[in-house]
């Protein structure tokens, strides 16, 4: 069986060792404790074991449903995106949960050819509803919307 190089291959294998690299720092370093009384290993194990399984199922498919072969990748959408979450990172505690939030949204959706500004406003107002209704007031975690 020739073995071709495809996205569905590549993302498996992205996956196998994320999981599998979790799993074994995991491993090392917590205690799992048990489903009762979870250690601080317990969540992390549960994760990566579902990344492995993520994982296998890709690998299966790439192997019996090959996809197109992988070809020149875009930096533009990488670098975006990337760039969205460094700012989230960086502006959450310097604006608030709201402004970064809003930055993250713009920026993901800029990496794609059809940006459209009122779409994405829209969207960036919905999705700071959620969160901040989601983790300021039904969870009660002390975030900073704004900070102004």
């Amino acid at each position: 069986m020739k073995i071709r190089l495809s996205s569905d291959l590549l993302t498996a294998i992205l996956f196998l060792a994320f999981g599998f690299g979790a799993l074994i720092y995991g491993g090392a370093h917590y205690s799992l404790g048990t489903p009762a009384r979870m250690g601080a290993g317990f969540y992390p194990t549960l994760l990566s074991t579902g990344l492995i399984l993520i994982g296998v199922i890709l690998l299966l498919q790439a192997f019996f449903d090959p996809d197109e072969e992988v070809g020149t990748i875009d930096p533009r959408p990488v670098a975006l995106i990337l760039a969205g979450t460094l700012a989230f990172g960086l502006f959450i505690d310097r604006l608030g949960l709201l402004a970064a939030a809003a930055v993250l949204v713009f920026a993901a959706r800029m990496a794609d050819r059809k940006f459209r500004f009122v779409e994405t406003l829209v969207l960036a107002v919905i999705l700071m509803a959620v969160v901040s209704g989601l983790f300021r007031y039904a969870l009660g975690l002390p975030l900073r919307l704004y900070t102004f």
